[in-house]
């Protein structure tokens, strides 16, 4: 059996290091943990592959932007026949502050545009994990935000966060959804450590 994990985010060096990439970054510390190569590529994606014990995991990148994400999805689902239950979509949520991650069986988009687009195509029933990049002060600046690069402060601490986000999906993938929910929800345990530190 198959298990695709999708990183959401925009093609191109500029958005690299967006709070929007969010999902593209923990995909590629996922990938560096699991050995992948990203090195299929289509018109609508870009992904790679390993084998396990049982099935593979395929790794993507949709090349769509943001908004059509879920027609990068709708290839990967047709090509690998997984269940959505297999399926695992990383994305970026201004709603949860930075360092904290969030990995849920179903729900919905939460405004998210690309979360929006997938779920157009498989419904509410998909996993996914939502990574928590803070939020502006004032909605209106809410595009320029997640569109903007993550402040010098927060890029130190990233390498911690896409780790944590990575090895979450590796628990969900071997132990399934409780478990991984149960372990790695929340905070990332060091930036917990650091924010105990500054209150006291």
């Amino acid at each position: 059996m198959n298990y695709i994990v999708i990183g959401l985010g925009n093609p191109g060096k500029k958005y690299n290091l967006t709070r929007h990439n969010a999902g593209f970054l923990v995909l590629d510390h996922l990938a560096r943990l699991l050995d992948v190569q990203l090195n299929r590529k289509e018109d609508k994606l870009i992904y790679g592959a390993t084998r396990t014990g049982n099935g593979g995991i395929i790794l993507a990148k949709p090349l769509t932007y943001m908004n059509l994400s879920g027609e990068a999805v709708k290839i990967l689902l047709e090509r690998y026949h997984a269940p959505l239950h297999r399926v695992i979509i990383i994305s970026d949520d201004v709603s949860l502050p930075f360092g904290y991650i969030r990995l849920r069986q179903k729900g919905s988009s939460g405004g998210h545009k690309g979360l929006r687009s997938i779920i157009a195509i498989t419904g509410e029933e998909i996993p996914r994990l939502r990574i928590g990049v803070d939020s502006p002060l004032a909605k209106s600046g809410m595009i320029h935000y997640v569109l903007g690069n993550f402040s010098k402060e927060e890029k130190e601490l990233l390498p911690e966060v896409t780790l944590w986000a990575a090895n979450a999906v590796i628990t969900w993938i071997k132990e399934g959804t409780e478990k991984a929910m149960s372990v790695y929800n929340g905070f990332v345990p060091s930036l917990l450590k650091e924010q105990k530190k500054h209150e006291e």
